[in-house]
């Protein structure tokens, strides 16, 4: 199954930065394309008006919950898809994801193929 990179960057807020690295080391992500922040807040300084084309959310930030962040981005007027990501399997939490208006809910470890869904990329 093959997956298209997104026409633009993959925003990461996750304090475990090397939770992605084999993601980071796909060869369709490579380059740069991802760009991590370890809180909510240190993602919240990013330009509205340069919005990436896929957010990645930990549920678990050090200053946040990851649906907070969601609603937060949203308000500001945010159009991305935002996957939320939990660091092991929690139906609660899934559905706290899914209630809060996720695009996705994944669990560690992630994958690649996982970010390039058919769903995700614009044709």
């Amino acid at each position: 199954m093959g997956g298209r990179l997104p026409s633009g960057p993959i925003h990461v807020v996750d304090a475990n930065r090397h939770d992605y690295d084999d993601v980071a080391e796909d060869s369709r992500l490579a380059g740069g394309s991802l760009k991590f922040f370890t809180t909510g807040r240190e993602a919240l300084r990013t330009n509205p008006e340069q919005e990436p084309a896929l957010w990645v959310v930990n549920q678990d930030l050090p200053d946040m919950h990851g649906t907070d962040l969601l609603e937060m981005l949203r308000v500001r007027g945010g159009v991305a898809p935002i996957i939320l990501v939990g660091d092991v399997y929690d139906p609660a939490m899934e559905i706290d994801a899914r209630v809060a208006g996720a695009s996705l809910y994944f669990t560690k470890p992630l994958i690649a193929e996982w970010l390039l869904a058919p769903c995700l990329v614009e044709a």
